[in-house]
């Protein structure tokens, strides 16, 4: 009875995952977008970052171009601690139709994100040691089950760096260092693909995370993802990785 109980949770955790990556990606067939900002065309061939030590691999100066991006991605390293809030928007028809935004704090492989949903609803996430523990605010049931390392991103509704490192180079249109919001990040332009979209990142060379992605399809936006206030090593939260009935998963530093 016990191991039924357990299928079934596990049954259910990967409904919900897939359930939230669907929706995620599903406003992409419609689409619309207002102005939208793109990284300087003149900045994707070869230009050398403001900083010559900032995050290259080994302080070394790399070359950026549509031919090398993607093993200069792979080269990085994400901050093994820290906090951020993140913010998802989804577009149809020029409007925006929905967003979501997340708090996170990330620490020694594990990961909490409380997503905040347009209808108000909070879903709080705990991902770690292959396992996702999954609830909801005003509800006592938790569910759990096996999670992929990817789960962490897609439960924020984030692309992964596998989405990046899995695109066709020939699909990959314009790559370099450029500035955003302040940062210096590896820019990554791909598409459009069959379907007609377009998808762009910005991965920050010092922290190694995805602080920004748009996609969009028809020369209309679709999708927007951005990244604030990222603190390292993370905020300290008590409690942060506990369960609703006090169960402790994980405690920083121990």
């Amino acid at each position: 009875m016990e191991d039924k109980k357990r299928t079934v949770l596990a049954a259910v955790i990967i409904v919900v995952v897939l359930a939230a990556v669907l929706y995620s990606f599903s406003l992409n067939l419609f689409a619309p977008t207002p102005e939208l900002v793109l990284a300087d065309p003149d900045a994707t061939e070869g230009v050398e970052p403001s900083d010559a030590h900032s995050g290259s691999p080994g302080g070394l100066m790399v070359e950026v171009s549509t031919r090398t991006v993607q093993s200069l991605i792979a080269s990085l390293t994400r901050y093994e601690s820290y906090s951020r809030s993140v913010t998802v928007e989804y577009y149809a028809a020029g409007q925006l139709v929905g967003s979501v935004s997340a708090q996170v704090w990330v620490d020694g492989g594990w990961t909490r994100s409380d997503l905040t949903l347009p209808s108000g609803r909070v879903e709080h996430a705990i991902v770690g040691d292959g396992q996702i523990w999954l609830w909801y605010d005003r509800e006592s049931a938790v569910y759990t089950g096996p999670a992929e390392t990817a789960a962490a991103d897609l439960l924020q509704r984030l692309p992964t760096y596998e989405d990046v490192l899995a695109l066709d180079k020939s699909s990959i249109t314009a790559a370099g260092y450029v500035e955003r919001d302040g940062l210096p990040c590896i820019y990554v332009e791909a598409g459009p693909t069959q379907l007609g979209y377009v998808e762009r990142y910005w991965i920050s060379e010092a922290s190694g995370l995805l602080m920004a992605s748009e996609t969009e399809k028809d020369r209309e936006l679709v999708y927007t993802m951005s990244s604030h206030e990222v603190v390292s090593p993370m905020e300290q939260a008590a409690g942060i990785f506990t369960l609703p009935d006090g169960a402790a998963l994980y405690t920083p530093g121990e």
